[in-house]
């Protein structure tokens, strides 16, 4: 039995696991979580790892990263990936280097109903291109062509494009951030660091705020989950909740963007951290809205499914299963 050694290493956390290459249940043989900040490079996670696991023959690693020549440098992290020194220094027979969003991308074939939960139903078209929005850490755009004979997944750094406000508010926004940042991305509204950014800004202009919440706020260390907090528990704060509406308009308005110039009539496909935890306390109109509201394409916008990746470690699943197709290529596609 040929094992696979598959990763999804993000700027917060890795998640490595392995997986028999031939088998045809994607189920891990072994899996462990790590956080980032406890080591000082990838190479000392995967030391841990092999430490307590068997030894692999080849590795696909999922990276939030431009990976381009078998090397991959995180964006949020300062970490640098080679696969043909991890290749050598871990006696592995081959390791492929992807972006973290190709890896979740790849795992939509993998994915059932109960993987998903529904916030557009639309009709989709069954060989038709699916994609996928992701904010986390920062925001992840890619799409998947899955067809009989030909699966093709791909992350791209989409969630670097300039953002373009769509209303008077959001071009002060703009304006407040081109202050703060020498380019203002979709990634800086629609990630784990875009939710303190809108926050700031409505701070900044003065909106009714609960003085000993905004206190504990601005002490964290990582702000989006008491911003988050505040929007969705009782008593609400009225600055969180404009906020989250905010990030989920804007995200909506881009994920749309996403789906147009992808011709997405398979689906558009939410991962990421943030949205799962809080499915059943948020609306979802913002974000509907903003998709949907694309002029002469409204029509076409309510045509396509949309769905929240609810599993766990979809990016590690797909990790595999692009694993699979690349050092197996003639296995059957799922």
């Amino acid at each position: 039995m040929s094992l696979l050694l598959a990763a999804d290493i993000g700027g917060t956390k890795s998640d490595l696991a392995l997986f028999d290459l031939a088998g045809e249940a994607m189920e891990p043989q072994f899996a462990q979580q790590y956080k980032n900040s406890e080591f000082a490079n990838f190479d000392q996670i995967l030391a841990d790892f092999l430490d307590t696991s068997r030894q692999p023959d080849y590795g696909c690693l999922g990276v939030a990263a431009v990976v381009r020549n078998g090397e991959a440098r995180l964006t949020n992290l300062d970490w640098v990936l080679k696969a043909r020194h991890l290749q050598d220094a871990f006696n592995i027979r081959q390791i492929h280097l992807i972006n973290d969003l190709t890896a979740v991308c790849s795992s939509l074939p993998l994915l059932h109903e109960e993987d998903l939960f529904q916030i557009q139903q639309g009709s989709p078209e069954k060989d038709g291109v699916l994609a996928v929005i992701a904010p986390g850490t920062g925001l992840g755009e890619g799409y998947c062509v899955n067809r009989e004979s030909f699966f093709f997944p791909r992350g791209t750094e989409g969630g670097h494009c300039d953002f373009a406000p769509l209303n008077r508010e959001q071009v002060e926004i703009l304006y407040y951030l081109q202050h703060r940042y020498p380019a203002v991305s979709y990634e800086l509204l629609c990630s784990g660091k875009g939710i303190p950014n809108i926050f700031d800004f409505y701070t900044s202009t003065g909106h009714t705020r609960d003085v000993e919440r905004f206190k504990r706020i601005q002490q964290a260390d990582d702000r989006t989950p008491l911003i988050v907090e505040g929007a969705t528990t009782s008593p609400t704060c009225p600055l969180c909740e404009k906020t989250l509406s905010v990030f989920l308009g804007i995200l909506g308005a881009e994920a749309g963007n996403l789906a147009l110039k992808n011709y997405a009539t398979g689906g558009l496909f939410i991962g990421g951290g943030i949205l799962p935890r809080i499915i059943d306390a948020v609306s979802f109109a913002p974000f509907l809205h903003a998709f949907q509201n694309k002029d002469k394409m409204e029509k076409l916008m309510q045509s396509i499914p949309i769905h929240l990746i609810t599993k766990k470690q979809s990016a590690l699943l797909g990790a595999a299963n692009y694993g699979r197709h690349h050092f197996l290529p003639d296995s059957s596609r799922q």
